[in-house]
């Protein structure tokens, strides 16, 4: 009689419970924060603190990325830029359909074309946008942030100066606040890279790009690191374009230090190293990894590149991608290494002479600064207030 009883009150409790569960799940805000990859990737997961308390679903253009989000809800969604028709179209409609399906209430993106639908479509459907430009935009914003001000609810820049008073507007960046980076720490940093700089013994020879076409062929395969204590240099040209510049600068001088290892990266690039290990992409994963066991890092000047290392307080020297010479889309990058070369943040090589230069000393090169795991804590109080209101 007792069991009989009690045993169904205590499953009733129990379903009560779990449907008490699901009510509130389904209470939560739902927010899709998407964003195109790279650098423009790396900045939106910066903004996570904003999402607390969210049902939250991340979307990227690639299944890559999947891990970087711990366990959350993620969408792979169609990649595109303006260069590409068809994948345009075909962008659209799979961020539409992400859109219909989640149903979202707040659109959260930092770029950029992918971004851009997102808010449009969005916006389309009475949802809550919110644009937050990608911080390599620092002259001008980005051609899809200056569209987005016309569909975005709230219409953000990183950058005091580009703010204006009917839009976009200025909260903060991505970059951190100064007290998530302990000076103990950064200096701790730049004493272990002084010391790996002071070991090299490199002498390197002068080296002029002119030369830098010359060489002999030798078998080059990826190689795994293996020697934690020895001075490593991983070098990264991104994913967008060639750059060829930068990696017949850095063949040619690793020809002349073959003691010092070096991994590079080299996108599109036509110009194959003969000198060095390299891979033309790598995931995701692969890319933190890379980073995170390098003594030094050498780039362009895209914002994933420059966000992970200081993020890992790694020492980075970046040349900037030049539109004029069918680099990259536009002069941006230029820009960016300026503004953030200001800061302290980064060691920068403007043209091939001074990255020969820089590379003939490397024992000037140290930990500029560091950033913290998270945008600056004024940027996403004001992201969640905009999610709320």
């Amino acid at each position: 009689m007792f069991s009989n009883t009690v045993f169904p009150i205590l499953a009733l409790k129990n379903q009560n419970s779990d449907l008490r569960s699901q009510t509130s799940v389904k209470t939560q805000p739902r927010v899709l924060a998407l964003s195109s990859g790279g650098g423009h990737w790396v900045q939106l997961l910066r903004l996570r603190p904003a999402f607390k308390d969210c049902d939250v679903t991340y979307a990227t253009v690639g299944r890559g990325y999947e891990p970087e989000i711990e366990g959350a809800k993620f969408r792979a969604v169609i990649d595109s830029n303006r260069d590409q028709k068809l994948k345009l179209i075909l962008s659209f409609f799979s961020i539409a359909w992400l859109i219909l399906t989640k149903r979202p209430h707040t659109i959260v993106s930092t770029g950029a074309a992918p971004g851009f639908f997102a808010i449009f479509i969005g916006r389309l459907l009475g949802k809550k946008t919110i644009w937050v430009d990608s911080i390599a935009n620092a002259e001008e914003l980005s051609m899809s942030g200056q569209k987005a001000g016309k569909y975005a609810t709230h219409w953000l820049t990183q950058w005091e100066h580009l703010a204006k008073p009917e839009g976009p507007h200025y909260f903060g960046n991505v970059l951190g606040d100064a007290s998530a980076s302990p000076n103990s720490e950064i200096r701790s940093q730049k004493s272990e890279v002084n010391s790996q700089n002071s070991d090299l013994q490199a002498n390197p020879s002068n080296l002029s790009p002119q030369s830098l076409d010359n060489g002999s062929q030798v078998s080059v395969q990826r190689s795994a690191i293996s020697d934690r204590n020895k001075f490593r240099i991983f070098v990264t040209v991104g994913t967008d374009q060639h750059f060829n510049r930068m990696v017949k600068i850095i063949d040619k001088w690793a020809a002349n230090n073959p003691h010092i290892e070096i991994f590079a990266q080299i996108g599109e690039s036509s110009c194959q190293p003969t000198h060095l290990n390299y891979s033309k992409f790598l995931a995701p994963q692969e890319f933190v990894e890379q980073i995170k066991s390098a003594s030094l890092i050498i780039g362009h000047a895209g914002m994933g590149t420059i966000l992970t290392a200081l993020k890992h307080q790694k020492p980075i020297l970046v040349m900037p991608k030049l539109a004029k010479l069918g680099e990259h889309r536009n002069e941006h990058q230029t820009a960016t290494a300026k503004y953030l070369s200001d800061q302290g943040k980064i060691n920068v090589a403007f043209d091939e002479h001074a990255l020969v230069a820089k590379l003939n000393n490397l024992k000037e090169l140290t930990a500029t600064d560091s950033v913290g795991a998270y945008a600056n804590t004024t940027l996403t109080e004001k992201l969640s207030a905009f999610r709320q209101n």
